[in-house]
C-alpha cells in the first residue's frame, strides 16, 4: 500500500524531470544522437583562425553536451559567398546544399527573406536575452518594420584612422603640423596638402610630392558623410525608398576628397590602402577596424629600401562642427529555414558564440567588436587587455572601436530593393572619377604642364555639376524616382 501511495509522486517527479529536459533541449538531441549544422562565412587570415578556434571549443564543450556539431567553411569574400548562396537556392548544377547559417549583410538577407527562406530568430530569445545585446545591433536585424529578427549580430566593426606614426613624426617635427588635424575631413585635406608640399621640397624635381591619405570602402564616406551633413541619401519607409542626393552636400564631399585627390594629396594604388602604406605611397588611411591586423610593420620603397614603422590609431574624422557619425558594419549571421531541430541547433551555437567570454576572445583575436553591452564595461575590458600591451595596435583598435560605438552616432544603411546596386554606384562614382582624372593630370604633366596647371582643368564647377547630374540620374533610375 505504501508503494502504491508513492507511485503517483514518482510518476509526477519523473514527468517534471522529463519536462525540464525537454525545455532545455526540446528536440531530443544528445551526444549519442547529435545534429550537424553547417556555417558558411567570409573570415580570412587571423579572423578565420580565431573563428575556427571558437567552433572547435563549442564542439568540445557546449556542443558536445547539447548534441550539436558545427562545421564551418570559408567561402571566399562576401560577394563570393553571396554568389554561392544564390547558386544553391537556384539549385544550379554543381551547387552545394544550402548551409544552416551564413554570414550576410542586411541587403542579402532582405533578398533571401523575400523568398521566404529566412528564419525569424525572435521566438528563440527571451526579452531579457535580447536586452543584453547593443540595441543598434539588434535593430539592424529587423528588416520588415516589425519585431522579427532576420539578421543576428555576432561581431561588429566600424572605421578608424590608421597612421604610419614613424613617417608622421618626421613630417610633424619638420613642419610643426599637429595631429589635431586628424579630427576632421577638412583637417585631413589641409595636412595632406602640407605633406605633399613638404615631400616635394625634399628633392630638386618639381611636382614630385607624395600623397598622404587614402581610404577603403568609399561608399561609407558618401553615405555616412551625407547623413552627418543632414541628408540621408537613401530613406526607406514602408518598403519605399526616397532619394536625398543633396547638391550642396555632395559639393562638400567633393571638395574634401576629389579635389585633394586630383591635386596629388590623396591616393590609392594597391588593392587596399594598407598595401599603400606598406609601399610608402601613403602615410595614413581610413579603413575597417576589423582590418587593423593588416597594418604593416615595415615600409618597402620602390628602390628596395626597407625600414620599420610604428602604427598609431585615431577615431574616424568627421566634418568640422558636426555631430560625430561612423558606419556600423560587419556581417551578421542568418539562419536559413530547414527544420525546427536544425534551426534550434543553429541558435544554440549563435547564443554561445556571442557569450561574453567567447565573443571577447573572438573580438580581441580578430579585430572585431563584441556585441553585448556588458562587454564595453571597464571590468570586462580590463580583464581582456591585461595580457596585451595598451599601446599595441590590437588594444588601440579595441578601445577606439568601443569609444566610437559609445560616443558616435552609428549608422547602418537600411536594405531596399536594388540597394546593393545603389551602394555600388556610390562606391565607384567619385572614387573612380578621381583616380581617372588624376591619371589624366599626370599625363598632362608629362607633356610639360605643371601640376597646378593640369589639375586646374578638372577643379571646375562644370566638372562637379556634370558628375553630380550623372550620378543623380543613375540613382533615380535605381530607386525608381
Amino acid at each position: 500500500m505504501k508503494k502504491m501511495w508513492l507511485l503517483p509522486f514518482v510518476l509526477t517527479a519523473s514527468f517534471l524531470l522529463l519536462a525540464g529536459c525537454q525545455k532545455k533541449n526540446p528536440y531530443g538531441l544528445s551526444e549519442e544522437q547529435p545534429v550537424s549544422i553547417t556555417v558558411w562565412h567570409y573570415y580570412n587570415g587571423i579572423q578565420k583562425e580565431e573563428f575556427d578556434r571558437q567552433v572547435r571549443s563549442f564542439n568540445e564543450t557546449e556542443g558536445k553536451k547539447q548534441g550539436i556539431i558545427v562545421k564551418a567553411y570559408n567561402k571566399g569574400s562576401v560577394d563570393e559567398l553571396s554568389s554561392l548562396i544564390n547558386d544553391s537556392i537556384e539549385k544550379k548544377v554543381g551547387a552545394e546544399s544550402l548551409p544552416d547559417v551564413f554570414s550576410a549583410y542586411a541587403d542579402k538577407v532582405y533578398e533571401i527573406d523575400s523568398l521566404g527562406l529566412a528564419v525569424d530568430l525572435r521566438p528563440y530569445f527571451t526579452k531579457e536575452e535580447l536586452e543584453e545585446y547593443v540595441d543598434a545591433y539588434i535593430e539592424e536585424g529587423k528588416l520588415n518594420g516589425d519585431q522579427s529578427i532576420k539578421v543576428f549580430p555576432v561581431a561588429k566593426s566600424t572605421e578608424i584612422l590608421a597612421v604610419n606614426q614613424t613617417d608622421w613624426d618626421r613630417f610633424s617635427k619638420a613642419t610643426g603640423e599637429s595631429e589635431e588635424a586628424f579630427s576632421s575631413w577638412e583637417g585631413i585635406a589641409r595636412v595632406a596638402k602640407s605633406y605633399y608640399e613638404w615631400t616635394d621640397s625634399l628633392t630638386e624635381e618639381p611636382d614630385d610630392g607624395k600623397a598622404f591619405f587614402g581610404r577603403d570602402a568609399f561608399a561609407n564616406y558618401m553615405i555616412v558623410g551625407s547623413t552627418q551633413l543632414g541628408h540621408e541619401i537613401f530613406q526607406t519607409n514602408s518598403g519605399q525608398t526616397v532619394l536625398d542626393f543633396d547638391r550642396e552636400t555632395m559639393r562638400k564631399l567633393w571638395d574634401n576628397y576629389y579635389i585633394p585627390y586630383v591635386s596629388g594629396y590623396f591616393g590609392s594604388y594597391g588593392r587596399f590602402r594598407s598595401d599603400d602604406v606598406k609601399t610608402g605611397k601613403l602615410v595614413a588611411y581610413v579603413g575597417s577596424s576589423s582590418g587593423i591586423a593588416y597594418f604593416p610593420s615595415t615600409v618597402t620603397l620602390e628602390d628596395g629600401t626597407t625600414y620599420a614603422i610604428k602604427c598609431k590609431l585615431y577615431p574616424l574624422p568627421n566634418f568640422y562642427q558636426t555631430s560625430p557619425y561612423a558606419v556600423q558594419q560587419g556581417a551578421g549571421m542568418m539562419v536559413l529555414k530547414s527544420n525546427k531541430k536544425r534551426e534550434y541547433a543553429a541558435v544554440v551555437f549563435l547564443k554561445w558564440f556571442t557569450g561574453v567570454e567567447q565573443n571577447m576572445k573572438f573580438s580581441m583575436g580578430s579585430g572585431y567588436l563584441p556585441v553585448k553591452k556588458v562587454s564595453g564595461s571597464d571590468e570586462i575590458v580590463k580583464k581582456f587587455l591585461e595580457e596585451d600591451s595598451i599601446n599595441s595596435p590590437v588594444s588601440q583598435n579595441f578601445l577606439i572601436g568601443l569609444d566610437t560605438a559609445n560616443r558616435y552616432r552609428l549608422y547602418t544603411p537600411k536594405p531596399f530593393k536594388e540597394g546593393d546596386h545603389a551602394r555600388a554606384l556610390l562606391q565607384n562614382s567619385m572614387n573612380v572619377k578621381a583616380k581617372e582624372d588624376s591619371e589624366k593630370v599626370r599625363e598632362l604633366m608629362s607633356q610639360g604642364k605643371t601640376r597646378e596647371q593640369a589639375a586646374a582643368l578638372f577643379l571646375t564647377d562644370e566638372n562637379f555639376n556634370d558628375w553630380y547630374e550623372d550620378i543623380r540620374q543613375k540613382l533615380e533610375t535605381i530607386t525608381g524616382e
